[in-house]
């Protein structure tokens, strides 16, 4: 297993995030916004019955440039998702982005860092994040916040990479999938790889949280996700 190797915690430079914003995460990004449905759909159902007529309220730690929220926006709603970054140049661009699909009523940008959340305890319906977690030098600090601000039966939707077990399978990787990228998107997607985490690493995190290692799966050659409803 090669070791893991730190990239920096915020991609936080104007080509950074024009670079990140151009690569086409949209297969990604869909197969991500499908796989959350039956969970949103879930809290729905859950809410009728209870009465609740409120929106579910979601909150998307390190959404980039926004892209999942509104992929997620364009499956269901109502929805009200607060969608953080600790990047500037990234929530720049997340805002364009917003604004051209007439989103931005649905969903709100913040700046924060998703170790020390500015959200009140049990205060979201649910908490996902799509490639975050590979950015953070010490995840058990993102995994506390995550369950201090689920309410009780609300869900839990992570997704990031997986951290190959050789140098050979992380170079495949990147020919494979960013084949057609710059050389830049493509040294991003190889660090990206190089600082993510393996699936006995996750489990962990899990154990620590007193939630079910069993609630993290190998989705593809190059992701994790956990899946928890509470």
């Amino acid at each position: 297993m090669i070791p893991r190797q730190l990239e920096p915690e915020v991609m936080d430079t104007r080509a950074e995030a024009v670079d990140y914003d151009a690569m086409d995460h949209s297969e990604v990004n869909r197969q991500f916004a499908e796989s959350l449905l039956p969970l949103l759909t879930a809290c729905q159902q859950q809410q009728a019955s209870a009465g609740n007529t409120q929106p579910i309220r979601l909150l998307d730690l390190g959404t980039g440039t926004a892209l999942i929220p509104i992929e997620i926006c364009q499956h269901i709603s109502p929805l009200q998702i607060i969608a953080t970054d600790l990047a500037a140049e990234m929530l720049k661009v997340a805002q364009l982005n917003i604004q051209r699909a007439g989103l931005s009523e649905a969903i709100l940008l913040e700046h924060a860092d998703a170790r020390q959340l500015p959200c009140e305890n049990q205060s979201f319906d649910g908490v996902i994040s799509n490639s975050l977690i590979h950015h953070i030098p010490e995840p058990q600090s993102v995994f506390a916040e995550i369950k201090r601000v689920i309410k009780p039966g609300g869900f839990l939707f992570l997704r990031d990479l997986l951290r190959p077990d050789s140098h050979a399978e992380l170079d495949r990787l990147v020919t494979l999938y960013a084949a057609d990228a710059n050389s830049h998107q493509r040294q991003m997607f190889q660090a990206s790889l190089h600082a993510a985490l393996t699936l006995d690493e996750v489990k962990a995190l899990l154990q620590h949280c007193d939630w079910p290692e069993a609630a993290v799966q190998i989705t593809s050659d190059r992701h994790w996700t956990v899946s928890i409803k509470l």
